[in-house]
């Protein structure tokens, strides 16, 4: 079984559950030993009255190992669009509708409102826009410059070999396996998010994930370049994001290191699929369990 887990900047390992705003477990289970990986915590950090867990946003990605935690600084602003094509082709119509009103002078059309009816062509991926601020309070560095650097990275591909030590799987098809070997060689960059080419976890992402300490569809579908969650609080969280855009924001300030002492990272993200009424359901579903349940790690 592989146990991921969460230690603060300093390492000191966490216990309390995800949905308090403490660790995050991630496990796969896997055919033979038990391998441990470690999700470290970048950004917030507590600094007299600790900020009420509902009040906090987190962004996990499995291949830097990072869990980045910012208070919510704006209104939170989801969006999502349903496609609607005319049922009838418009070209065809557009031509029958100039036969019809040239034959009558312009009094009559073939436009009625059964051909204005249209039928559904898909929705788009839920859009989510994120401000996230970062204060040094103790360092900088791990508070404030990584913060800044690992949500970039979500959206960038990787070089060869920089990112294999959190890839997880190997196809059951050796000679396929021995060319992704051969291939993993070559100056090809590796994608920043998921890949399509893959079964795992794709029918049951959502539900698996949203069991608290058991994200198994996440770690299971890692054959791509990452898996990134982001959690909003107790209110909202999506399993499965893609990094669209980050613009940072960081003031001249810095300290002795050279490390900025603050910052704002603007952050837009893309459900990786089209989003279901199922799946919408599970991303609004924040399971609460007590310190009892909490696995030891």
């Amino acid at each position: 079984m592989t146990d991921y887990r969460v230690v603060n900047p300093v390492g000191q390992e966490q216990r309390t559950e995800r949905s308090t705003g403490g660790a995050v477990h991630f496990k796969s289970v896997g055919k033979t030993g038990q391998n441990r990986h470690v999700l470290t915590e970048y950004g917030y950090r507590v600094d007299g009255d600790a900020i009420p867990p509902e009040y906090l946003a987190k962004v996990t990605s499995i291949r830097n190992g990072a869990t980045i935690i910012s208070p919510l600084q704006n209104d939170i602003m989801i969006r999502v669009e349903s496609r609607w094509e005319p049922l009838v082709p418009t070209s065809l119509l557009a031509t029958g509708n100039l036969i019809v009103q040239a034959l009558t002078e312009g009094r009559k059309s073939l436009i009625t409102k059964a051909t204005s009816r249209r039928v559904w062509s898909g929705s788009s991926p839920m859009i989510l826009s994120l401000r996230m601020r970062f204060e040094a309070v103790v360092d900088p560095f791990v508070e404030v410059a990584e913060p800044c650097r690992i949500l970039q990275s979500m959206s960038l591909p990787s070089e060869p070999g920089g990112a294999k030590a959190n890839q997880i799987g190997v196809t059951n098809h050796q000679m396929i396996q021995d060319v992704a070997n051969h291939l993993d060689k070559l100056p090809f960059l590796g994608p920043p998010g998921p890949t399509p080419f893959t079964t795992e976890g794709v029918l049951n992402l959502q539900r698996a994930s949203s069991e608290l300490g058991d994200t198994t569809g996440i770690v299971e579908g890692l054959k791509g370049g990452d898996k990134i969650m982001v959690e909003l609080g107790r209110f909202l969280t999506f399993y499965n994001v893609i990094v669209r855009e980050v613009t940072a924001t960081v003031p001249i300030k810095f300290d002795q290191h050279g490390s900025p002492v603050s910052a704002t990272v603007l952050v837009i993200f893309e459900t990786y699929e089209m989003m279901t009424v199922e799946g919408l359901s599970d991303a609004y579903q924040k399971t609460i369990a007590s310190p009892n349940d909490t696995e030891s790690v």
